[in-house]
């Protein structure tokens, strides 16, 4: 099992060890690519997708240029958490410099799964690389596992399901999953392949609702990719109706403790998006707008924008403005709220291999105040579900 590895660093003698303990591990030479500063290292990963991104913390930007740590974390930053560049499946930092490992290191394990402290007359890197490279090889054999593609999961059967339905997708008949819960099987084709595709709605609304529906789909069908589609409540000046919500993160947002003069004290556990999938997201703004253009029926008076954020989810349907204000003190970019998303991704993040990759992408029918309305309910439906078929398409068959 072969595995694609990029290296940054602009130490040539170290560039050369890192390379040569890879092909001892069994990565063909073809297989590694470097670059010696951040500009480079750029051009690599929107060139190439990557298993694993070994990256020295202390980076020049361009050549000639002044190595630095911000040079390093800049770069880290716009794959983790702008999404501007492709996320490598592993990332991990190597450094042989201990002063900036001390003072740096905090601020890099945000950003990657462990740092590696490079000495080339010792073993210990060595020995840690190897447990990686074949940790990696296994993620991959075991995505072979999967029995299905893509999985559709949607809190009520209507307006949400029904737009998953509309999708151009081969639908076979309503089968039973048992307690209740109903689901179908689709095919689609797409630049010569067949997708294998699940639908499912959970019984009721709610996290624990969504979070049962998702185990049981994940244990039964295997599937690659989850997402849930429908709406959700805005939040904030800067959300509109219609908008379509990217659920970087969410948690509940009433999880936490009632002190004793009444006060609420919260304590979120926030669960994260697939990075790849929040990325790919980003560039879907063109069929956004050919999906508003096309769209026959109830719709925004907006051309909708495509925001990506935390959406908070909780167990009771919020038609308060007032509330806004907890959820920005929760997080101050919070731009949504529905009462499922966390509930899939705790289930997806929590699932053994082979893990989905797995998001939530609803659209915006109401600005979670009491000005509740019906008439864009379809029409929020139908658009998240067509945007998150072109993100599942692109991820799944590099079309």
């Amino acid at each position: 099992m072969s595995i694609k590895v990029l290296i940054v660093d602009d130490n040539k003698d170290k560039i050369t060890s890192l390379k040569a303990e890879l092909i001892l591990l069994g990565v063909p030479e073809q297989n590694i690519d470097s670059a010696e500063h951040s500009v480079d290292a750029r051009k690599a990963l929107n060139s190439h997708a990557y298993d694993l991104l070994l990256l020295d913390l202390i980076l020049p930007s361009r050549f000639g240029a002044k190595e630095t740590a911000e040079t390093g974390l800049d770069l880290l930053r716009q794959i983790m958490e702008d999404g501007d560049l492709p996320p490598p499946r592993n990332i991990v930092g190597v450094t042989a410099d201990e002063q900036a490992l001390s003072q740096y290191d905090q601020e890099f394990r945000k950003l990657t799964i462990q740092i590696l402290l490079y000495d080339a007359a010792k073993d210990a890197w060595r020995i840690s690389l190897g447990h990686l490279v074949a940790s990696i090889k296994a993620s991959i054999a075991n995505e072979k596992n999967f029995n299905s593609d893509i999985c559709f999961i949607t809190a009520l059967r209507d307006p949400e399901l029904l737009g998953v339905l509309a999708l151009p997708i081969e639908w076979g008949v309503e089968e039973s999953l048992g307690n209740g819960i109903l689901f179908q099987r689709g095919v689609y084709h797409s630049g010569g392949q067949r997708l294998n595709l699940i639908c499912a709605h959970s019984t009721q609304m709610g996290l624990v609702a969504a979070a049962f529906v998702s185990r049981l789909i994940i244990e039964k069908f295997k599937p690659r990719l989850i997402v849930m589609t429908g709406i959700c409540g805005g939040i904030g000046s800067s959300v509109k109706l219609g908008d379509l919500i990217i659920a970087e993160k969410s948690w509940d947002w009433q999880s936490g403790k009632w002190l004793h003069d009444g006060s609420f004290e919260a304590a979120p556990d926030q669960k994260d998006a697939s990075p790849e999938l929040i990325a790919l997201a980003r560039g879907m703004n063109g069929a956004a707008n050919d999906f508003y253009n096309s769209y026959v029926g109830n719709r925004p008076e907006a051309t909708p924008q495509i925001l990506v954020g935390p959406m908070v989810s909780g167990s009771a349907v919020v038609e308060s403005s007032e509330l806004h204000a907890r959820f920005k003190m929760q997080h101050r970019k919070a731009i949504a709220v529905d009462m499922e998303c966390y509930g899939v991704y705790f289930s997806a993040f929590m699932s053994p291999p082979p893990t989905p990759k797995f998001i939530c992408i609803k659209a915006v029918s109401d600005l979670s105040d009491k000005n509740k309305a019906d008439n864009i309910q379809s029409y929020c439906s139908h658009f998240s579900a067509s945007v998150s078929l072109k993100i599942a398409e692109k991820l799944l068959t590099n079309k």
